[in-house]
Protein backbone atom coordinates (compact mmCIF):
# COMPACT_ATOMS: atom_id res chain seq x y z
CA UNK A 1 0.00 0.00 0.00
CA UNK A 2 2.77 2.16 0.90
CA UNK A 3 4.47 1.87 -2.73
CA UNK A 4 1.24 2.24 -4.04
CA UNK A 5 0.34 5.81 -2.75
CA UNK A 6 4.32 6.24 -3.90
CA UNK A 7 4.43 5.93 -7.58
CA UNK A 8 6.83 7.25 -10.16
CA UNK A 9 5.80 10.58 -11.17
CA UNK A 10 4.75 8.93 -14.94
CA UNK A 11 2.72 6.55 -13.33
CA UNK A 12 0.73 9.04 -11.22
CA UNK A 13 -0.12 11.19 -14.22
CA UNK A 14 -1.09 7.98 -16.25
CA UNK A 15 -3.11 6.92 -13.25
CA UNK A 16 -5.08 10.16 -13.39
CA UNK A 17 -5.45 9.73 -17.81
CA UNK A 18 -6.90 6.20 -17.04
CA UNK A 19 -9.43 7.17 -14.58
CA UNK A 20 -10.17 10.53 -16.54
CA UNK A 21 -10.77 8.15 -19.70
CA UNK A 22 -13.07 5.89 -17.47
CA UNK A 23 -15.56 8.87 -16.62
CA UNK A 24 -15.04 10.52 -20.13
CA UNK A 25 -16.59 6.82 -20.80
CA UNK A 26 -19.48 7.30 -18.23
CA UNK A 27 -20.66 10.64 -18.99
CA UNK A 28 -20.77 9.70 -22.68
CA UNK A 29 -22.71 7.15 -22.40
CA UNK A 30 -25.54 9.61 -20.53
CA UNK A 31 -25.19 11.58 -22.80
CA UNK A 32 -26.38 9.61 -25.39
CA UNK A 33 -29.29 8.22 -22.95
CA UNK A 34 -30.49 11.53 -22.16
CA UNK A 35 -30.38 12.13 -26.04
CA UNK A 36 -32.44 8.91 -26.95
CA UNK A 37 -34.78 9.98 -24.29
CA UNK A 38 -35.14 13.30 -26.14
CA UNK A 39 -36.11 11.41 -29.54
CA UNK A 40 -39.55 10.54 -27.88
CA UNK A 41 -38.36 7.44 -27.59
CA UNK A 42 -38.82 7.03 -23.27
CA UNK A 43 -36.04 5.14 -21.94
CA UNK A 44 -36.56 6.45 -18.22
CA UNK A 45 -38.42 8.00 -16.13
CA UNK A 46 -39.18 11.54 -15.47
CA UNK A 47 -37.00 11.00 -11.85
CA UNK A 48 -34.78 8.97 -13.77
CA UNK A 49 -33.98 11.40 -16.71
CA UNK A 50 -33.54 14.53 -14.40
CA UNK A 51 -30.98 12.19 -11.92
CA UNK A 52 -29.29 11.70 -14.87
CA UNK A 53 -28.95 15.06 -15.89
CA UNK A 54 -27.93 16.35 -12.54
CA UNK A 55 -25.25 13.91 -12.46
CA UNK A 56 -24.11 14.61 -16.07
CA UNK A 57 -22.44 17.44 -15.58
CA UNK A 58 -20.46 16.37 -12.32
CA UNK A 59 -19.69 13.21 -13.59
CA UNK A 60 -18.26 14.94 -17.27
CA UNK A 61 -16.60 18.15 -15.57
CA UNK A 62 -14.88 16.96 -12.30
CA UNK A 63 -14.83 13.47 -13.37
CA UNK A 64 -13.28 14.21 -16.90
CA UNK A 65 -11.96 16.99 -17.21
CA UNK A 66 -10.71 17.94 -13.94
CA UNK A 67 -8.49 14.64 -13.71
CA UNK A 68 -7.11 14.82 -16.78
CA UNK A 69 -5.67 18.52 -16.27
CA UNK A 70 -4.85 17.65 -12.81
CA UNK A 71 -2.66 14.12 -13.92
CA UNK A 72 -0.93 16.67 -16.51
CA UNK A 73 -0.27 19.40 -14.83
CA UNK A 74 1.32 16.82 -11.63
CA UNK A 75 3.64 16.18 -14.56
CA UNK A 76 4.22 18.84 -16.62
CA UNK A 77 4.91 21.90 -13.54
CA UNK A 78 7.85 20.08 -11.64
CA UNK A 79 9.39 18.69 -15.09
CA UNK A 80 9.37 22.36 -16.11
CA UNK A 81 11.03 23.69 -12.80
CA UNK A 82 13.20 20.70 -13.14
CA UNK A 83 12.20 19.95 -9.27
CA UNK A 84 9.84 17.41 -7.68
CA UNK A 85 6.45 17.58 -6.90
CA UNK A 86 6.00 18.47 -3.38
CA UNK A 87 4.27 15.43 -2.46
CA UNK A 88 3.48 12.20 -4.49
CA UNK A 89 1.72 10.62 -2.07
CA UNK A 90 -0.50 13.62 -1.19
CA UNK A 91 -1.37 13.73 -5.42
CA UNK A 92 -2.69 9.66 -5.15
CA UNK A 93 -4.70 10.62 -2.04
CA UNK A 94 -6.05 13.54 -3.98
CA UNK A 95 -7.38 11.67 -6.42
CA UNK A 96 -8.65 8.65 -4.09
CA UNK A 97 -10.52 11.18 -2.72
CA UNK A 98 -11.77 13.01 -5.64
CA UNK A 99 -12.92 9.31 -7.55
CA UNK A 100 -14.92 8.69 -4.53
CA UNK A 101 -16.65 12.27 -4.44
CA UNK A 102 -17.94 12.10 -7.75
CA UNK A 103 -18.96 8.51 -7.33
CA UNK A 104 -20.91 9.65 -4.16
CA UNK A 105 -22.24 11.99 -6.46
CA UNK A 106 -23.25 10.13 -8.57
CA UNK A 107 -24.81 7.39 -6.62
CA UNK A 108 -26.96 10.24 -5.13
CA UNK A 109 -28.67 10.54 -8.61
CA UNK A 110 -28.30 7.23 -9.52
CA UNK A 111 -29.67 5.56 -6.60
CA UNK A 112 -31.58 8.09 -4.40
CA UNK A 113 -33.05 9.69 -7.69
CA UNK A 114 -31.27 13.43 -6.40
CA UNK A 115 -32.62 15.60 -9.16
CA UNK A 116 -32.60 19.26 -8.22
CA UNK A 117 -31.53 20.14 -11.52
CA UNK A 118 -30.19 23.64 -11.46
CA UNK A 119 -32.14 24.88 -8.07
CA UNK A 120 -28.73 23.82 -6.60
CA UNK A 121 -28.13 27.19 -7.35
CA UNK A 122 -31.55 28.57 -6.11
CA UNK A 123 -33.45 28.58 -4.26
CA UNK A 124 -32.40 25.35 -2.29
CA UNK A 125 -33.68 22.08 -2.76
CA UNK A 126 -37.29 22.79 -0.45
CA UNK A 127 -39.51 20.21 -2.08
CA UNK A 128 -38.35 17.31 -0.30
CA UNK A 129 -41.30 15.28 -1.52
CA UNK A 130 -39.78 15.47 -5.26
CA UNK A 131 -35.57 15.74 -4.06
CA UNK A 132 -35.44 13.43 -1.35
CA UNK A 133 -32.96 14.96 1.98
CA UNK A 134 -31.13 11.70 1.86
CA UNK A 135 -30.14 12.48 -1.89
CA UNK A 136 -29.31 15.80 -0.68
CA UNK A 137 -27.01 15.00 1.79
CA UNK A 138 -25.18 12.14 -0.22
CA UNK A 139 -24.89 14.52 -2.93
CA UNK A 140 -23.77 17.37 -0.81
CA UNK A 141 -20.98 14.69 0.57
CA UNK A 142 -19.80 13.82 -2.65
CA UNK A 143 -19.50 17.60 -3.86
CA UNK A 144 -17.58 18.22 -0.43
CA UNK A 145 -15.15 15.72 -1.17
CA UNK A 146 -14.84 16.92 -4.77
CA UNK A 147 -13.72 19.99 -3.71
CA UNK A 148 -11.42 19.11 -0.95
CA UNK A 149 -9.31 17.08 -3.59
CA UNK A 150 -8.77 19.92 -5.29
CA UNK A 151 -7.82 22.15 -2.61
CA UNK A 152 -5.49 19.46 -2.23
CA UNK A 153 -4.55 19.65 -5.57
CA UNK A 154 -3.94 23.50 -5.60
CA UNK A 155 -2.15 23.30 -2.37
CA UNK A 156 0.10 20.79 -4.00
CA UNK A 157 0.95 22.49 -7.09
CA UNK A 158 1.92 26.03 -5.33
CA UNK A 159 3.92 24.55 -2.75
CA UNK A 160 6.10 22.55 -5.79
CA UNK A 161 5.97 26.25 -7.64
CA UNK A 162 7.02 28.58 -4.86
CA UNK A 163 9.67 26.05 -3.06
CA UNK A 164 12.58 26.89 -3.93
CA UNK A 165 11.81 30.55 -5.53
CA UNK A 166 13.70 32.02 -2.98
CA UNK A 167 16.88 31.15 -4.42
CA UNK A 168 15.85 32.44 -8.13
CA UNK A 169 14.50 35.78 -7.29
CA UNK A 170 14.81 36.70 -3.32
CA UNK A 171 11.88 35.78 -2.02
CA UNK A 172 8.39 34.12 -2.81
CA UNK A 173 6.90 37.58 -3.18
CA UNK A 174 9.30 38.29 -5.65
CA UNK A 175 9.03 35.40 -7.55
CA UNK A 176 5.47 36.22 -7.88
CA UNK A 177 5.58 39.58 -8.70
CA UNK A 178 8.19 38.33 -11.55
CA UNK A 179 5.52 36.29 -12.43
CA UNK A 180 2.26 38.89 -13.74
CA UNK A 181 5.26 41.42 -14.57
CA UNK A 182 4.19 43.45 -11.74
CA UNK A 183 7.50 45.25 -11.03
CA UNK A 184 7.57 46.63 -14.85
CA UNK A 185 3.90 47.83 -14.34
CA UNK A 186 5.05 49.80 -11.25
CA UNK A 187 7.92 51.05 -12.81
CA UNK A 188 5.80 52.23 -15.55
CA UNK A 189 3.77 54.42 -13.08
CA UNK A 190 6.51 55.32 -10.79
CA UNK A 191 10.23 54.66 -12.13
CA UNK A 192 11.80 55.45 -8.60
CA UNK A 193 9.28 53.05 -6.60
CA UNK A 194 11.65 50.07 -5.96
CA UNK A 195 8.82 48.70 -3.65
CA UNK A 196 7.90 45.61 -6.39
CA UNK A 197 11.04 44.28 -6.74
CA UNK A 198 10.75 40.67 -8.76
CA UNK A 199 13.06 37.99 -9.06
CA UNK A 200 13.13 35.72 -12.04
CA UNK A 201 10.54 35.13 -14.07
CA UNK A 202 8.97 31.80 -14.32
CA UNK A 203 7.70 30.54 -17.45
CA UNK A 204 4.23 31.35 -18.32
CA UNK A 205 2.75 27.97 -18.48
CA UNK A 206 3.63 28.00 -14.68
CA UNK A 207 2.25 32.10 -14.36
CA UNK A 208 -1.51 30.56 -15.99
CA UNK A 209 -1.53 27.68 -13.89
CA UNK A 210 -0.77 29.70 -10.86
CA UNK A 211 -3.42 32.52 -12.34
CA UNK A 212 -6.54 29.60 -12.61
CA UNK A 213 -5.36 27.67 -9.61
CA UNK A 214 -6.66 31.22 -7.99
CA UNK A 215 -10.25 30.70 -9.39
CA UNK A 216 -9.93 27.13 -8.52
CA UNK A 217 -10.01 27.92 -4.68
CA UNK A 218 -12.57 30.11 -5.20
CA UNK A 219 -14.84 27.71 -7.52
CA UNK A 220 -13.91 25.46 -4.47
CA UNK A 221 -14.98 27.04 -1.61
CA UNK A 222 -18.35 28.58 -2.68
CA UNK A 223 -19.55 25.67 -3.80
CA UNK A 224 -18.65 24.25 -0.32
CA UNK A 225 -20.36 27.00 0.88
CA UNK A 226 -23.55 25.99 -1.03
CA UNK A 227 -23.00 22.44 -0.02
CA UNK A 228 -23.23 23.40 3.45
CA UNK A 229 -26.52 25.44 3.10
CA UNK A 230 -28.08 22.25 1.40
CA UNK A 231 -26.37 20.10 4.18
CA UNK A 232 -28.32 22.31 6.72
CA UNK A 233 -31.29 22.02 5.38
CA UNK A 234 -31.55 18.54 4.02
CA UNK A 235 -30.37 17.57 8.06
CA UNK A 236 -33.38 19.13 9.53
CA UNK A 237 -35.59 17.83 6.78
CA UNK A 238 -34.52 14.73 7.72
CA UNK A 239 -35.56 14.77 11.05
CA UNK A 240 -38.98 16.33 10.25
CA UNK A 241 -37.76 20.16 10.15
CA UNK A 242 -38.23 22.05 7.25
CA UNK A 243 -36.58 25.95 7.41
CA UNK A 244 -37.61 28.49 6.02
CA UNK A 245 -36.12 29.36 2.48
CA UNK A 246 -36.93 32.97 3.72
CA UNK A 247 -33.43 32.90 5.76
CA UNK A 248 -31.15 33.71 2.81
CA UNK A 249 -31.65 36.04 0.84
CA UNK A 250 -32.20 34.47 -3.07
CA UNK A 251 -30.27 37.50 -5.02
CA UNK A 252 -27.94 37.95 -2.64
CA UNK A 253 -27.20 33.93 -2.70
CA UNK A 254 -27.09 33.75 -6.61
CA UNK A 255 -24.54 36.47 -6.58
CA UNK A 256 -22.65 34.99 -4.43
CA UNK A 257 -23.16 32.00 -5.71
CA UNK A 258 -22.55 32.38 -9.65
CA UNK A 259 -19.78 34.33 -8.91
CA UNK A 260 -18.08 31.32 -7.41
CA UNK A 261 -19.47 28.84 -9.96
CA UNK A 262 -18.50 30.69 -12.80
CA UNK A 263 -14.95 30.28 -12.03
CA UNK A 264 -14.86 27.14 -13.70
CA UNK A 265 -15.56 27.80 -16.89
CA UNK A 266 -14.45 31.65 -17.08
CA UNK A 267 -11.34 30.91 -14.77
CA UNK A 268 -10.37 27.44 -14.62
CA UNK A 269 -11.42 26.25 -18.48
CA UNK A 270 -10.13 29.43 -20.24
CA UNK A 271 -6.83 30.31 -18.92
CA UNK A 272 -5.76 26.52 -17.94
CA UNK A 273 -6.64 26.61 -21.37
CA UNK A 274 -4.48 29.11 -22.80
CA UNK A 275 -1.79 27.81 -20.71
CA UNK A 276 -1.70 24.55 -22.33
CA UNK A 277 -1.40 26.61 -25.34
CA UNK A 278 1.32 28.69 -24.26
CA UNK A 279 3.30 25.43 -23.20
CA UNK A 280 2.35 23.29 -26.32
CA UNK A 281 2.61 25.85 -29.57
CA UNK A 282 6.46 26.40 -28.41
CA UNK A 283 7.12 23.09 -28.01
CA UNK A 284 5.70 21.90 -31.50
CA UNK A 285 7.22 25.09 -33.02
CA UNK A 286 10.37 24.26 -31.26
CA UNK A 287 10.64 28.41 -30.67
CA UNK A 288 9.49 30.49 -28.17
CA UNK A 289 6.39 32.03 -27.49
CA UNK A 290 5.20 34.68 -29.97
CA UNK A 291 5.13 37.68 -27.78
CA UNK A 292 5.76 36.20 -24.23
CA UNK A 293 6.36 39.60 -22.29
CA UNK A 294 2.98 40.36 -23.24
CA UNK A 295 1.45 37.31 -22.37
CA UNK A 296 1.89 38.12 -18.96
CA UNK A 297 -0.12 41.13 -19.11
CA UNK A 298 -2.92 39.05 -20.53
CA UNK A 299 -2.68 36.73 -17.58
CA UNK A 300 -2.83 39.39 -15.27
CA UNK A 301 -6.12 41.19 -17.24
CA UNK A 302 -7.47 37.96 -17.69
CA UNK A 303 -7.68 37.12 -13.85
CA UNK A 304 -9.06 40.75 -13.20
CA UNK A 305 -11.75 40.44 -15.66
CA UNK A 306 -12.65 37.07 -14.37
CA UNK A 307 -13.46 38.64 -11.13
CA UNK A 308 -16.67 40.38 -12.74
CA UNK A 309 -18.40 38.43 -15.47
CA UNK A 310 -20.80 36.33 -13.44
CA UNK A 311 -24.02 37.86 -14.07
CA UNK A 312 -23.78 36.50 -17.63
CA UNK A 313 -25.61 33.92 -16.29
CA UNK A 314 -28.39 36.20 -14.78
CA UNK A 315 -28.90 38.66 -17.89
CA UNK A 316 -32.73 36.85 -17.70
CA UNK A 317 -32.81 37.26 -14.11
CA UNK A 318 -35.47 40.36 -13.86
CA UNK A 319 -34.55 40.72 -10.13
CA UNK A 320 -30.79 41.07 -10.76
CA UNK A 321 -30.30 44.92 -11.41
CA UNK A 322 -29.93 46.06 -14.85
CA UNK A 323 -26.92 48.03 -14.76
CA UNK A 324 -25.18 44.91 -13.00
CA UNK A 325 -26.81 42.76 -16.15
CA UNK A 326 -25.37 45.16 -18.54
CA UNK A 327 -22.05 46.15 -17.40
CA UNK A 328 -21.10 42.91 -15.84
CA UNK A 329 -23.22 40.82 -17.78
CA UNK A 330 -22.15 41.95 -21.06
CA UNK A 331 -19.51 44.75 -21.09
CA UNK A 332 -16.95 43.01 -18.68
CA UNK A 333 -17.67 39.09 -20.23
CA UNK A 334 -16.89 40.69 -23.84
CA UNK A 335 -13.46 41.09 -21.87
CA UNK A 336 -12.53 37.59 -21.66
CA UNK A 337 -12.93 37.41 -25.43
CA UNK A 338 -9.90 39.74 -25.54
CA UNK A 339 -7.45 38.02 -23.50
CA UNK A 340 -8.37 34.50 -25.29
CA UNK A 341 -8.51 36.13 -28.50
CA UNK A 342 -4.91 37.16 -27.54
CA UNK A 343 -3.74 33.74 -26.17
CA UNK A 344 -4.76 32.50 -29.24
CA UNK A 345 -2.94 34.54 -31.69
CA UNK A 346 0.19 34.53 -29.64
CA UNK A 347 0.15 30.33 -30.01
CA UNK A 348 -0.88 30.62 -33.85
CA UNK A 349 1.53 33.39 -34.29
CA UNK A 350 4.39 31.25 -32.54
CA UNK A 351 3.27 28.28 -34.84
CA UNK A 352 2.73 30.59 -37.99
CA UNK A 353 6.40 31.61 -37.31
CA UNK A 354 8.10 28.25 -37.90
CA UNK A 355 6.10 27.24 -40.65
CA UNK A 356 6.72 24.66 -42.56
CA UNK A 357 5.54 22.19 -39.48
CA UNK A 358 4.77 18.75 -39.43
CA UNK A 359 1.03 17.74 -38.81
CA UNK A 360 1.45 15.61 -36.15
CA UNK A 361 -1.52 14.13 -34.14
CA UNK A 362 -1.01 16.45 -31.33
CA UNK A 363 -0.98 19.53 -33.36
CA UNK A 364 -4.06 18.57 -34.74
CA UNK A 365 -5.86 17.92 -31.88
CA UNK A 366 -4.12 21.26 -30.54
CA UNK A 367 -6.07 23.42 -33.44
CA UNK A 368 -8.98 21.21 -33.50
CA UNK A 369 -9.36 22.42 -29.70
CA UNK A 370 -8.52 26.30 -30.73
CA UNK A 371 -11.21 25.71 -33.18
CA UNK A 372 -13.72 24.71 -30.97
CA UNK A 373 -13.41 27.16 -28.29
CA UNK A 374 -13.79 29.76 -31.15
CA UNK A 375 -16.51 28.14 -32.08
CA UNK A 376 -18.16 27.57 -28.47
CA UNK A 377 -17.02 31.54 -27.91
CA UNK A 378 -19.09 33.11 -30.42
CA UNK A 379 -21.76 31.92 -29.80
CA UNK A 380 -21.37 32.66 -25.84
CA UNK A 381 -20.65 36.38 -26.98
CA UNK A 382 -24.29 36.17 -28.88
CA UNK A 383 -25.80 34.78 -25.78
CA UNK A 384 -23.99 37.43 -23.81
CA UNK A 385 -26.07 40.15 -25.13
CA UNK A 386 -28.62 41.93 -23.17
CA UNK A 387 -31.08 41.81 -25.69
CA UNK A 388 -30.65 38.18 -27.57
CA UNK A 389 -30.26 36.67 -24.22
CA UNK A 390 -34.04 37.47 -23.55
CA UNK A 391 -34.60 34.84 -26.23
CA UNK A 392 -31.37 32.32 -26.10
CA UNK A 393 -31.83 31.79 -21.95
CA UNK A 394 -32.58 28.05 -20.71
CA UNK A 395 -32.91 26.94 -24.78
CA UNK A 396 -30.54 24.32 -25.77
CA UNK A 397 -28.56 26.61 -27.71
CA UNK A 398 -27.09 27.30 -24.74
CA UNK A 399 -26.36 23.84 -23.66
CA UNK A 400 -25.45 22.97 -27.15
CA UNK A 401 -23.71 25.40 -28.88
CA UNK A 402 -22.03 27.22 -25.89
CA UNK A 403 -21.37 24.68 -23.28
CA UNK A 404 -20.90 21.13 -25.52
CA UNK A 405 -18.64 22.98 -27.82
CA UNK A 406 -16.41 24.67 -25.42
CA UNK A 407 -16.18 21.24 -23.53
CA UNK A 408 -16.40 18.97 -26.01
CA UNK A 409 -15.05 20.52 -29.04
CA UNK A 410 -12.58 22.50 -27.76
CA UNK A 411 -11.39 21.60 -23.92
CA UNK A 412 -11.59 17.55 -24.38
CA UNK A 413 -9.90 18.10 -28.09
CA UNK A 414 -7.23 20.00 -25.91
CA UNK A 415 -6.48 17.56 -23.13
CA UNK A 416 -6.22 14.83 -26.16
CA UNK A 417 -3.35 16.99 -27.27
CA UNK A 418 -1.75 16.85 -24.23
CA UNK A 419 -2.15 13.29 -23.78
CA UNK A 420 -1.06 12.11 -26.72
CA UNK A 421 2.11 14.51 -26.24
CA UNK A 422 2.89 13.31 -23.16
CA UNK A 423 2.28 9.59 -23.86
CA UNK A 424 5.97 8.78 -25.35
CA UNK A 425 7.63 10.66 -22.02
CA UNK A 426 5.16 8.66 -19.75
CA UNK A 427 5.53 5.30 -21.53
CA UNK A 428 8.60 5.07 -23.42
CA UNK A 429 6.19 3.93 -26.29
CA UNK A 430 5.00 5.65 -29.40
CA UNK A 431 0.90 4.75 -30.30
CA UNK A 432 0.85 2.02 -32.38
CA UNK A 433 -1.23 2.84 -35.44
CA UNK A 434 -0.86 6.57 -36.85
CA UNK A 435 -4.36 5.39 -38.47
CA UNK A 436 -6.35 4.72 -35.47
CA UNK A 437 -4.84 8.56 -34.04
CA UNK A 438 -6.21 10.25 -37.48
CA UNK A 439 -9.70 8.56 -37.44
CA UNK A 440 -9.58 9.56 -33.41
CA UNK A 441 -9.13 13.06 -34.67
CA UNK A 442 -11.42 13.28 -37.84
CA UNK A 443 -14.32 11.33 -35.64
CA UNK A 444 -14.09 13.17 -32.37
CA UNK A 445 -13.74 16.46 -34.27
CA UNK A 446 -16.94 15.83 -36.52
CA UNK A 447 -19.18 14.40 -33.69
CA UNK A 448 -18.55 17.13 -31.16
CA UNK A 449 -19.17 19.99 -33.35
CA UNK A 450 -21.77 18.51 -35.29
CA UNK A 451 -23.38 17.29 -32.08
CA UNK A 452 -23.52 20.79 -30.44
CA UNK A 453 -24.87 22.82 -33.33
CA UNK A 454 -27.20 20.41 -33.22
CA UNK A 455 -28.38 21.38 -30.10
CA UNK A 456 -27.80 24.65 -30.63
CA UNK A 457 -30.27 24.86 -33.52
CA UNK A 458 -32.94 23.29 -31.95
CA UNK A 459 -32.54 26.43 -29.16
CA UNK A 460 -32.65 28.63 -31.61
CA UNK A 461 -36.19 26.40 -32.89
CA UNK A 462 -37.11 26.90 -29.29
CA UNK A 463 -36.07 24.07 -27.85
CA UNK A 464 -35.54 24.64 -24.20
CA UNK A 465 -33.15 22.78 -22.17
CA UNK A 466 -33.98 20.62 -19.35
CA UNK A 467 -37.27 19.52 -20.08
CA UNK A 468 -38.84 16.71 -21.93
CA UNK A 469 -40.58 16.91 -25.15
CA UNK A 470 -42.81 13.44 -25.33
CA UNK A 471 -45.65 13.96 -27.95
CA UNK A 472 -43.83 16.76 -29.38
CA UNK A 473 -42.52 16.08 -32.67
CA UNK A 474 -40.88 19.32 -33.71
CA UNK A 475 -37.79 19.19 -32.32
CA UNK A 476 -37.02 15.24 -32.99
CA UNK A 477 -35.39 16.08 -36.46
CA UNK A 478 -32.77 18.08 -34.07
CA UNK A 479 -32.33 15.27 -31.63
CA UNK A 480 -31.68 12.67 -34.01
CA UNK A 481 -29.36 14.50 -35.44
CA UNK A 482 -27.65 15.26 -32.51
CA UNK A 483 -27.51 11.46 -31.25
CA UNK A 484 -25.97 10.69 -35.09
CA UNK A 485 -23.12 13.58 -34.37
CA UNK A 486 -22.84 11.34 -30.67
CA UNK A 487 -22.43 8.21 -32.14
CA UNK A 488 -19.60 9.44 -34.41
CA UNK A 489 -17.73 11.24 -31.54
CA UNK A 490 -18.24 8.04 -29.30
CA UNK A 491 -16.56 6.10 -32.50
CA UNK A 492 -13.85 8.79 -32.17
CA UNK A 493 -13.23 7.81 -28.58
CA UNK A 494 -13.20 4.23 -29.30
CA UNK A 495 -10.58 4.35 -31.98
CA UNK A 496 -8.56 6.11 -29.30
CA UNK A 497 -9.51 3.48 -26.49
CA UNK A 498 -8.39 0.50 -29.43
CA UNK A 499 -4.70 2.61 -29.85
CA UNK A 500 -4.43 2.58 -26.40
CA UNK A 501 -5.28 -0.74 -25.87
CA UNK A 502 -3.22 -2.32 -28.93
CA UNK A 503 -0.04 -0.35 -27.67
CA UNK A 504 0.27 -0.97 -24.09
CA UNK A 505 -2.22 -4.22 -23.63
CA UNK A 506 -4.91 -4.35 -20.71
CA UNK A 507 -2.55 -6.34 -18.45
CA UNK A 508 0.16 -3.18 -18.34
CA UNK A 509 -3.29 -1.01 -18.20
CA UNK A 510 -4.30 -2.68 -14.93
CA UNK A 511 -0.44 -3.00 -13.34
CA UNK A 512 -0.34 0.44 -13.85
CA UNK A 513 -3.63 1.37 -12.00
CA UNK A 514 -3.39 -1.67 -9.28
CA UNK A 515 0.54 -1.77 -8.55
Amino acid sequence: MNSWLNPTLEKLTLRYVIVALFFLFVVGVEGCLMRVDLCNIPLHKYEEFFAMMTAHPVVGIYGWAYIAVMGAFYYLVPKLLNRNLHSVRLAMIGLVIHMLGVIVAWSACFFLHYAPLYTIYWPLPVNWNIFPPSGALTFTLGLALIEFSILLFIFNIFSTILRGSEGNGGSIKGFIIAAFNLDKIASLINRKNKFLNGGSRPPVFIVSVMRGSIDAVINALILIMAGLLILIYSIYAIIGVNLSTQLINPLIYKNVYWWGLDMVADGDVLIWTAGVLYLMAPLLANRPLYGENIVRYVILADLIISMGVWSHHLLSDTPQPALLRLISGQFITWGEYVTMGLSFFAALKTLWLARPLKMNIPLKFMLGGILGFMLGGVSGLIQANYALNVFLHNTQWVIGTHAHMMLLAGLSTLIFAVIYTLLPSLTGKELISMKLSNTHFMLWMIGSIGMSLSLGFAGIAGMLRRNLYHGITLYIPYMYAAIIFAVVMALGYLSFIINIVKTYGIRTILKILIF
